[in-house]
């Protein structure tokens, strides 16, 4: 580095320090949808779930918290169905559900089929609960094509999470490997 002038002007003479083009390389995330939380990606002995669903990974996806998220997600799950769990954050009827749900989808079942949770704790969830016609908190939604199938709600199983209803509900909604 090289400094001239006087006591009151210093001029830094910028080609000591060449600059390199490789920090402005780096791919931006264009959208938040890049970002899938589970599975990570497939690398040899990185995750001990590729080892489980040899069929492909079933995939969770980020909460939702508005309506655009809501779009790009059932349009990222076109082809594979999706579980949309509309849940309330500290609930515990919901939590329970939610962890059930997770648990069977990512380590359990064989079939094809994707989940993510849309919670309702934020008020730009609202058009997707008309969208979908949920009445109830918690209720879970299975979509085919963008479009709602079937509905998995606690209230009609009496009010707590049957383990073995649930996996049965998520097999009959899900593609098969």
């Amino acid at each position: 580095m090289l400094l001239t002038g006087n006591s009151s002007f210093c001029a830094v003479r910028l080609n000591a320090f060449p600059l390199t083009r490789t920090l402005f390389t780096t791919p931006r995330c264009q959208s938040w949808f890049s970002k899938l939380i589970y599975p990570p990606a497939s690398t040899t002995g990185a995750s001990s779930y590729a080892e489980v669903n040899i069929n492909g990974p079933n995939k969770c996806f980020l909460p939702i918290r508005n309506y655009e998220e809501l779009n790009e997600t059932l349009l990222y799950s076109h082809t594979t169905p999706l579980i949309l769990n509309f849940t309330f954050r500290g609930h515990q009827k919901a939590d329970e559900l939610t962890g059930a749900l997770n648990k069977i989808v990512l380590y359990e079942t064989e079939r094809r089929i994707n989940i993510c949770d849309v919670e309702m704790d934020f008020i730009n969830n609202r058009e997707g609960v008309m969208r979908f016609g949920v009445t109830e908190i918690p209720t879970l939604v299975s979509v085919r094509k963008t479009l709602p199938v079937d509905y998995f709600c606690l209230s009609a199983q009496n009010g707590y999470v049957n383990w073995l209803q649930l996996k049965a509900w998520i097999e009959k909604n899900a593609d098969k490997p």
